[in-house]
């Protein structure tokens, strides 16, 4: 289940809430006879209530669902860590950018670097997919090494000070990434 909120739904829902709470049929426009539940003062009251929720939330959503970037001075701010995973790495990207930006996923930034060219994604054995850094990726430092873990040997990407710099700098350049 999506927890994305589709606005011009929204906007209908609150709409056709208000509509009921004034005594309105949404559907046809007409006044709702006096006789009909929504025309009840307790129900009108509570349907005003929940239309004012409904909008207050899906401002909140709006304003929560700014779009990331990062300027280069925030940048320079990020803790670089040597030989760091892309989860870690994000993690302190976070932490440096406002409130009310949507936040950086890895997911984002590793559909990136496949995008790009720096990691592409193969098959394992086992049907599930894993990435593994180019040659293009290499160039730039990241690196790939097995190591074994509570669920047996894993495929671990590390990714160089270099390599941070360098996602870094193309972030401040672009201004935004798309995120999955």
């Amino acid at each position: 289940m999506s927890t994305e909120i589709d606005q011009n739904k929204l906007k209908v829902a609150i709409d056709w809430v208000n509509k009921l709470a004034n005594g309105i049929n949404p559907l046809s426009g007409e006044p709702v006879p006096d006789n009909e539940i929504v025309n009840n003062v307790h129900i009108s009251r509570c349907l005003f209530y929940v239309a004012g929720i409904l909008s207050e939330a899906g401002n909140k959503r709006v304003r929560r669902e700014l779009d990331f970037h990062i300027t280069p001075e925030d940048a320079q701010k990020v803790v670089i860590v040597e030989g760091t995973g892309i989860s870690m790495f994000v993690s302190e990207i976070n932490k440096i950018i406002p409130k009310d930006m949507k936040r950086l996923s890895a997911v984002a930034v590793t559909g990136w670097l496949v995008g790009e060219g720096y990691l592409r994604e193969i098959k394992k054995d086992d049907g599930h997919t894993t990435k593994t850094p180019t040659e293009a990726g290499r160039a730039i430092g990241i690196s790939s090494e097995i190591r074994n873990g509570v669920h047996g040997d894993y495929l671990a990407i590390t990714y160089s000070t270099e390599a941070q710099r360098f996602i870094l700098e193309s972030l401040s350049k672009k201004g935004n990434m798309e995120r999955n």
